[in-house]
């Protein structure tokens, strides 16, 4: 294992080698052709992955981050599933798909929605004309979005049982006073119960936010440029644009920390959660960046922490510092899973020292350099598949709207400094901006 890993990361490193003769200074090791239409949908063509073989990925720039209408949660992911209730042309999209052999799914999150088809490149036209037609012309009866709300409630029901969905639930209910991040993907529970009545809504969530400004496909694998140009262009061009942007309220200044204690019916271990707001994504932006190296070298696998709580003592179970940063200002998420509950003064008072000594000192040179390194070639070996580099698109796309900003996002990361990284715990990792959830066993 160890020698293949060192023979991929040996490839890659020559195609970046070879990519940046042409673009200099760039981090990205394939070439590819961005094709854009009238309407205002952009498609980037990635030639890469296994010969034979294709990843199509339409990402839709809505996620639960777009549900701004009171009542109205949850229907982002409603989509999900009634994207897959087929048009006039495919009534049977399923089917269709399985004729093809190919793979499929979709999956919804804060900032978006997303997609997918694998398949083999012959059946490119046949995925091409599918996939436009059921964001063009999607088409489902009323009966049938009950049904498919009946089966989001059961979603939301099951969900509903796990101490991970009510933690997840409470800190950013806690959290957020004004802005969409303080609901879940799934949506509050009294508005997945009402979705049965909100036919007449669901037809106009489609028509705001399924236009072609606010999609974006990224088509990996092996096929000619100028055949899948030829393509998107023939199916993609009579998509009417009308794109309505959310009126989504900005989070205002917290001026205290805000701290929650709920309790779990079911058993569960104590889990702690430390949550500070961050900024928002962005390539360029120094301290938005350091901010997601202060996350993995104060937090992570390798920091001391962990390897005092989690490996040397084991007084908790796992530990979690999630510092990926949103499209808009979002969670900074540290989440320690407490072995024993009398630790969790202890643990908490761990988790503010380390805080405190980030916050006034120097992150270790060595850790710093290894962690960013990480970060670099993490990126760089997960190009392996075309789905995979479709998939590592995702940010970029979201919060830029393309995945030129790859580039500039490692550069910008390898120009952060150990000052940036105290500047960014200094500035985000502050006491107003705190929440605390601690969720113990009932009783």
């Amino acid at each position: 294992m160890k020698v293949l890993t060192k023979l991929v990361l040996a490839l890659l490193l020559a195609l970046v080698g070879s990519a940046a003769a042409q673009q200099p200074a760039g981090i990205f090791p394939f070439d590819y052709r961005l094709v854009e239409l009238d309407n205002g949908f952009k498609t980037y063509l990635i030639k890469a992955g296994a010969p034979d073989q294709i990843a199509y990925v339409s990402i839709v720039r809505t996620g639960s981050r777009d549900e701004w209408e009171p009542g109205r949660s949850g229907f982002a992911h409603f989509f999900e599933h009634m994207m897959f209730r087929g048009t006039e042309k495919y009534p049977k999209y399923d089917d269709v798909i399985a004729e093809l052999g190919a793979a499929y799914n979709a999956f919804t999150s804060n900032d978006r929605t997303v997609y997918y088809v694998l398949a083999s490149n012959e059946y490119l036209e046949q995925i091409v004309d599918l996939e436009s037609d059921r964001f063009m012309n999607l088409s489902y009866s009323e009966p049938d979005f009950r049904t498919e709300a009946g089966a989001v409630l059961g979603e939301y029901n099951q969900g509903a049982n796990t101490p991970t969905f009510l933690l997840n639930q409470t800190v950013r209910e806690t959290a957020f006073d004004r802005h969409t991040y303080g609901h879940t993907t799934i949506g509050f529970g009294d508005d997945v119960r009402a979705m049965p009545e909100g036919y007449d809504y669901s037809i106009s969530f489609h028509q705001r936010y399924y236009r072609p400004e606010n999609v974006v496909l990224v088509l990996a694998g092996d096929f000619d440029y100028d055949e899948a140009e030829r393509l998107v262009r023939q199916y993609y061009s009579d998509w009417q644009p009308g794109y309505v942007p959310p009126q989504i309220t900005p989070e205002p200044p917290h001026t205290a920390p805000r701290q929650r204690v709920i309790e779990y019916a079911g058993r569960t271990l104590p889990v702690l959660s430390v949550n500070y707001l961050g900024p928002p994504w962005s390539a360029t932006d120094r301290l938005a960046v350091a901010t997601e190296v202060l996350g993995q070298v104060a937090f992570g696998s390798n920091s001391d922490i962990y390897r005092k709580l989690v490996i040397e003592e084991r007084r908790v179970q796992s530990l979690d510092g999630d510092f990926d940063l949103a499209r808009d200002p979002g969670l900074l998420e540290i989440t320690a899973r407490i072995t024993d509950p009398d630790d969790l003064d202890l643990v908490e008072r761990e988790i503010q020292g380390t805080i405190e000594r980030f916050r006034q000192e120097l992150v270790d040179e060595k850790l710093f350099n290894d962690t960013k390194s990480h970060m670099k070639y993490e990126f760089l070996m997960d190009l392996e598949t075309a789905q995979s580099i479709a998939f590592s698109m995702f940010p970029f796309v979201v919060s830029t709207g393309g995945i030129e900003a790859v580039n500039d996002y490692y550069r910008t990361l390898e120009s952060v400094t150990r000052e940036d990284v105290r500047e960014a715990a200094r500035r985000c990792l502050v006491e107003n901006a705190k929440t605390v959830v601690i969720m113990v066993q009932e009783g």
